[in-house]
């Protein structure tokens, strides 16, 4: 055996980290949040928990969505259905309770503020909020479920397979740049 030479033995006898130490830094930085919204105002709170809940849903749509054309290009199967149960999973349990806290916040937002619904950034951000959550609740998450048994049937290597998924990834970015739209909508606020 060389020293660039690795067994399974080492490896399979190690424990996996503990969720303790992610447990204490997630309760640390809870800690800190409130003690600073402790000291801002209700919009600047509600601003602050729709822009995490943005960052949670579109940062992990674009990551899940980059991998997937990484996994694409190198017609790594295998990891194009790792990929596609990460998306089918984050997308049921992450990212749509995710949007809905998105949407309940700007509406406060609105509804407790002088903007009104009235402006084009408004409605455009609702209408595109309205059509990404269709297209996932309503598309993207009934093709995950039927790739997955496409998967369980043909193998994931299959070229049906293949093509199926790369329907999927279309979808799915789609689905993310008209969420990048609406972050710059939501920003610049056009014809306002």
């Amino acid at each position: 055996m060389t020293g660039m030479d690795t067994t399974t033995d080492a490896t399979s006898t190690t424990r996996p980290v503990s969720l303790l130490p992610t447990a204490l830094i997630g309760l640390a930085a809870l800690v800190v949040a409130i003690v600073f919204a402790s000291t801002s105002s209700w919009y600047d709170v509600f601003l602050t928990i729709h822009v995490l809940c943005v960052v949670i849903w579109i940062g992990g749509g674009l990551m899940l969505t980059v991998f997937g054309i990484l996994a694409e290009r190198a017609r790594d199967g295998e990891q194009l259905t790792q990929i596609a149960k990460m998306a089918a999973f984050a997308g049921e349990r992450i990212f749509a309770p995710a949007a809905i806290v998105v949407v309940i916040m700007g509406i406060s937002m609105v509804l407790n503020s002088h903007y009104g619904f009235g402006h084009f950034w408004l409605i455009f951000g609702l209408l595109g909020f309205v059509t990404t959550f269709v297209l996932g609740i309503g598309v993207l998450a009934p093709m995950s479920k039927r790739a997955n048994g496409l998967i369980a049937e043909k193998g994931p290597n299959d070229p049906d397979v293949q093509a199926y998924a790369g329907k999927i990834l279309l979808v799915a970015r789609a689905d993310v740049a008209m969420l990048l739209v609406v972050i710059v909508d939501m920003i610049t606020k056009p014809f306002s």
